[in-house]
């Protein structure tokens, strides 16, 4: 067997350690394996690369990143030879590694970074004696330890360029780190490239530059610290040593990046243990111990909690809870879908839920720092739970029977949820829409992906992701402030708008990625500007201004009752107005109660978005059609006050019984119902705008608009029988119908929207002012739902026209008729029997 070669602790490392401030750092780029059996296509590359790398070797030409490349393909040539090849060979690779390592690279890591130099020059050392003993796992280490290496120096040359305003240098040198794994809803980080970008345009001083710079790469190597250390855990328990230990070396080399902001954050003492895992953990890996790798494992990530290289800001962390919240709550929500009992029923539904889980998990990460800082114990707790979770969504793709139900998934998801309700900062949990705004952008960017890879499935799974981000989010706020804005941004989703074809339409049509990125590009303006919409707290005027207009129009109707009810309460009956008013203000605080179980059961529904919405809109249509027919057949203001009046008649002959009387109780009643009937009303109304603007507002705008109501009611009682109550009626009944052709548009988009109707659009595309006030959709299915409505409505007056006056009329005429002739019958059958002798003389017997 091939001799083992034992991590070395670089005396530069201690020394660098102590340049940054730590009192007794330890730093430990040990010797460890590069995993080889993964490494097909990186053969393919090193094999077209090597040729040109030796060939520049000496030359030191080529920018940082590629001769960074060259360095690792050579040395992956040299593991390639000790396995296939001789020894002999290998050692040669490792030759023209560090030949190529000295061209470009060395002179300006040296200057920068002369430990990680010293780590590098001793690492290749270590390569060719492995590679001169066969040793494969001891040059796969040596590999990753200049890997890690290269990305230290690489961080100090790019920083220091950047604080000297070398924006040149710093673009070269960038390019040479790692990035985060990018996954369906995070992007690569650019936050670095766009600093060095306006470092270069002299428009952010350098300073600023490297903060930025520093926090971007700091985020990408923890990120990448945290899927090393998984990975090592992998090879593992897999067996694959040389995986397991080049693992554990890279997170070694990675940690030593992150180590003078560990110290800043941790201290020294918890720097010290964890080094102390990181050299026992690597020590372990290369000398196969499994359970002391596992031991020494444990404590390295157990070293990561409560700790963030590139802390948040508090608006970037709020942002990033509430995305995390939002995948979180997306998970039961797609398991659901996607699992029957315990059987997996639709795969696609299942791959979503991971999808959605992967990112919540994600998401915590970043924040586990931060919550551990507040409640240790509960973030503990929650991190279990959230990976008991992956656990299950994870196991549901792997088999069809017997997977976890989802009433279990949405019981673990909701105490993961009370969890995080506890442990997060109130600011985080108060809902924005930037997170949204993230989310869509990135599920377009992959829509996008999917129309040029010729994906035209998953890119309209990514179109309707992204619809579905938008309408749990900034939709329901942004009807309320631009309902024009929220109609372009639903257009050029789904049927299209603004003189472009829709993205629903593109896709089904199969077209290419420029058609599918000209119409992305005015969505992007669209969405930018609903962003900036709904950062404008003005346009919560809007919102204020319909919700007082809907509790003004419904109270200015209960006033008219009222009116009507009480014109005649004069002199002695003056008294029977206050028990109509009580039970006005009791029908009053019903209405209010009302409103605070309909905000309760409403809320707690909140997740089903627009199908809620339309839901309610199809209720508010039922009530709008009735109350609609009551204006247009003179029932309402014929029979429904003479209803009042009838009942007010009745109830001033009752006399009194006891303390109160059967007249003062039907009194109450009928104040409470004629005001109850009015409210109920309002409250249903209300309840569309409440979901998409917060209750808050709409709270301010009732009050508004109540306050408008009881000045009329002062002015109308002052004036009381001086005005033309069914005239009034008459535009209140006009005004109401309006409102039913506007409603039943929007709801019937808003079934659109949640797949319950289909979407043909009719070729033209309608002035803003048609869709805004009377809720004009170019498509066949909303402009036929108001013609129906409207049909209805002329319909059933028609035909109340019919039963109550015409049929009435020619029932009472054909009476007449018939009472006519009988009449004549009856008289020429008189003359018939009456004796000739009494027709023949005038003067006989009468």
């Amino acid at each position: 067997m091939a001799p083992r070669h034992e991590p070395r602790v670089p005396g530069a490392w201690r020394a660098k350690g102590r340049r940054r401030g730590t009192r007794s750092a330890k730093h430990l780029l040990a010797l460890v394996a590069l995993l080889i059996a993964c490494g097909a296509a990186a053969t393919a590359t090193a094999g077209a690369a090597a040729p040109g790398a030796a060939a520049s070797g000496a030359t030191g030409t080529a920018p940082p990143w590629q001769a960074a490349d060259d360095v690792r393909s050579q040395l992956f040539e040299a593991q390639t030879e000790l396995i296939l090849g001789t020894r002999a060979a290998a050692a040669r690779q490792v030759e023209r590694a560090r030949v190529r390592y000295g061209g470009t690279l060395a002179p300006a890591i040296r200057k920068a970074d002369p430990d990680a130099d010293r780590a590098i020059r001793i690492a290749f050392a270590e390569a060719e004696s492995a590679a001169r003993a066969g040793d494969q796992v001891a040059l796969a280490g040596a590999r990753g330890t200049i890997r890690a290496a290269l990305f230290a120096g690489a961080y100090d040359v790019t920083l220091d360029a950047v604080q000297d305003g070398d924006a040149r240098t710093a673009r070269a040198w960038l390019l040479l780190r790692e990035f985060r794994t990018a996954t369906r809803f995070t992007r690569p980080g650019a936050d670095a490239t766009l600093a060095v970008d306006q470092l270069g345009r002299r428009r952010i001083p350098p300073a600023e530059a490297r903060q930025i710079v520093a926090k971007d790469l700091l985020d990408a190597y923890q990120g990448r610290l945290r899927e090393l250390l998984d990975d090592a855990a992998r090879g593992d328990e897999r067996d694959l040593p040389a995986r397991r230990a080049e693992a554990s070396a890279q997170a070694a080399g990675y940690f030593g990046i992150l180590l003078p902001r560990y110290l800043q954050d941790m201290g020294d003492a918890r720097a010290d243990e964890a080094l102390a895992a990181y050299a026992a953990m690597q020590r372990a890996a290369q000398a196969g111990d499994s359970a002391a790798f596992r031991a020494a494992h444990a404590d390295a990530v157990a070293s990561l909690e409560g700790f963030t290289a590139a802390p948040f800001t508090e608006e970037e962390a709020a942002r990033r809870a509430q995305q995390l919240l939002r995948f979180l709550a997306l998970v039961p929500v797609e398991y659901g879908r996607g699992v029957k009992d315990d059987r997996v029923t639709l795969d696609f539904e299942i791959q979503e839920a991971v999808a959605f889980q992967t990112g919540a998990d994600a998401a915590f990460q970043d924040l586990q720092a931060t919550l551990a800082k507040r409640d240790p114990a509960r973030t503990r707790t929650v991190a279990e739970q959230l990976a008991r979770l992956g656990t299950i969504v994870d196991e549901a793709t792997k088999r069809k029977e017997g997977v976890t139900s989802s009433g279990d998934v949405d019981d673990l998801t909701g105490e993961i949820e009370d969890g995080l309700e506890a442990v997060m900062p109130s600011a985080w949990k108060e809902e924005t829409d930037e997170s949204d705004y993230d989310l869509i952008a990135l599920t377009l960017d992959r829509m996008e992906a999917a129309v040029g890879a010729g994906q035209y499935q998953q890119a309209e799974q990514a179109r309707l992701e992204a619809y579905a981000f938008f309408e749990f989010g900034p939709e329901r706020r942004l009807k309320a402030f631009d309902p024009t804005l929220a109609l372009d941004v639903e257009g050029l989703i789904w049927f299209g708008a603004l003189d472009q074809e829709g993205l629903a339409n593109l896709i089904d049509k199969r077209a290419g990625r420029r058609d599918v990125r000209e119409t992305r590009l005015v969505l992007d303006e669209k969405l930018a500007d609903s962003a900036a919409t709904l950062g404008d707290s003005a346009n919560k005027t809007q919102v204020v201004v319909n919700s007082a207009i809907l509790v003004f129009r419904e109270g200015l109707e209960a006033v008219l009752i009222l009116a009507a009810i009480t014109a005649s309460f004069v002199g002695a009956k003056r008294r029977m107005r206050r028990p109509v008013l009580i039970g006005a203000g009791l029908g009053l605080l019903a209405s209010v109660i009302t409103w605070v179980l309909a905000q309760t059961i409403l809320t707690s529904l909140d997740q089903y978005g627009e199908k809620l919405e339309a839901v309610v809109g199809v209720i508010a249509i039922a009530v709008l059609l009735l109350i609609t027919n009551w204006f247009f057949h003179k029932v309402y203001w014929s029979e429904w006050i003479g209803k009042f009046h009838r009942q007010r008649r009745r109830l001033e002959r009752f006399d009194k019984v006891g303390f109160l009387s059967a007249q003062v109780i039907g009194l109450v009643l009928l104040g409470l119902t004629s005001v109850y009937r009015e409210g109920f009303e309002t409250v249903l109304f209300l309840q569309s705008l409440e979901l998409s603007a917060g209750t808050a507002t709409v709270v301010e705008g009732a009050g508004l608009g109540l306050a408008m109501v009881l000045a009329v009611a002062v002015l109308t009682f002052a004036l009381q029988r001086k005005l033309p109550y069914k005239k009034m009626l008459i535009v209140t009944g006009v005004m109401i119908g309006f409102v039913l052709v506007v409603m039943v548009g929007q709801t019937a988009r808003t079934m659109q929207g949640t797949g319950w109707l289909p979407i043909t659009p009719m070729g033209f595309d309608p002035p803003y002012w048609a869709s805004l006030w009377f809720g004009i959709y170019p498509t066949w299915e909303t402009v036929g739902a108001q013609f129906a409505a409207m049909a209805f409505v002329i319909g059933s007056y028609f035909l109340a026209q019919e039963v109550r006056v015409k049929r009435p009329q020619r029932l009472a005429r054909r009476r007449r008729a018939q009472a006519a002739v009988a009449a004549a019958d009856g008289a020429g059958s008189t003359s018939e029997h009456v004796p000739a002798a009494a027709t023949a003389s005038p003067d006989g017997d009468r």
